[in-house]
């Protein structure tokens, strides 16, 4: 299935990044914002009802266009490799409604490997 050109809307991408403070409690930032360019449109269907319940209002879906490479890293996680640093994993941020200066207002919480990629992002 191919997008359509008038739906494509540009995003950011922001890579999640945890750490610890001098206290013990991990705490989390966000990397560089890296553009693509994707579909989105709100979640609905009867699966994802059933799957979100309540939450279904705050989740969109989003396509993203273009050929991509599976890639396992030691710790089993699995992330998809567009190129030039668009690396889509999930607990990643997406910035749909903000810029890309901004923490991000979405988060992937899931990622369906289809051609074209499929991801289902959660408001944060």
């Amino acid at each position: 299935m191919r997008i359509k050109r008038s739906r494509l809307e540009t995003y950011h991408l922001r890579k999640r990044i945890t750490g610890k403070d001098k206290e013990g409690s991990t705490y989390e930032e966000w990397g560089a914002a890296v553009s693509f360019s994707g579909e989105s449109w709100p979640a609905s269907g009867k699966v994802q009802a059933q799957q979100y319940g309540e939450r279904l209002a705050y989740i969109r879906n989003l396509r993203i266009d273009g050929k991509y490479t599976m890639e396992t890293n030691e710790k089993g996680m699995v992330s998809y490799d567009f190129g030039e640093g668009r690396k889509f994993r999930e607990s990643d941020g997406i910035c749909l409604y903000v810029p890309g200066e901004h923490d991000p207002d979405y988060k992937i919480i899931s990622i369906k490997p289809y051609r074209p990629l499929k991801l289902e992002v959660e408001r944060i």
